[in-house]
């Protein structure tokens, strides 16, 4: 959640969240607004919203990053593998190849692929 959604969900204004962190209302705006604000700040922010401010940045930098496209991650060989193997499941095999899952593992695979498909419609 960004701190505005922890704000709302508490119920209070950008003051009331000024008021009980100790901060000011134009540090919790500058928050809100996805700038950046001092480790003290995110602190404050952390006490006052009883989460760890390694839970509130890694809120933050999800909101900030907007989801960016993890192709451009570098990655390790064994990650890499892991990929590769694991995007191996998820296709059906070949006619003569053998199917690196059991039959009731690869329907429930099926199956969690039709619901998905169906979500988007």
């Amino acid at each position: 959640m960004t701190i505005k959604e922890l704000r709302l969900k508490k119920g209070w204004t950008q003051e009331d969240l000024a008021r009980h962190s100790g901060l000011s209302a134009r540090t919790i705006q500058r928050a809100e607004s996805e700038k950046s604000i001092s480790s003290e700040s995110m602190k404050c922010l952390a006490a006052v919203f009883e989460i760890s401010i390694h839970s509130l940045k890694r809120e933050q930098n999800m909101d900030n990053s907007n989801h960016t496209d993890t192709a451009h991650i570098n990655i390790g060989q064994l990650e890499n593998s892991a990929l590769k193997f694991a995007t191996s499941l998820f296709k059906t095999p070949k006619e003569n190849d053998p199917d690196p899952l059991n039959k009731i593992e690869r329907n429930a695979l099926n199956y969690g692929k039709s619901l998905f498909n169906k979500l988007k419609q």
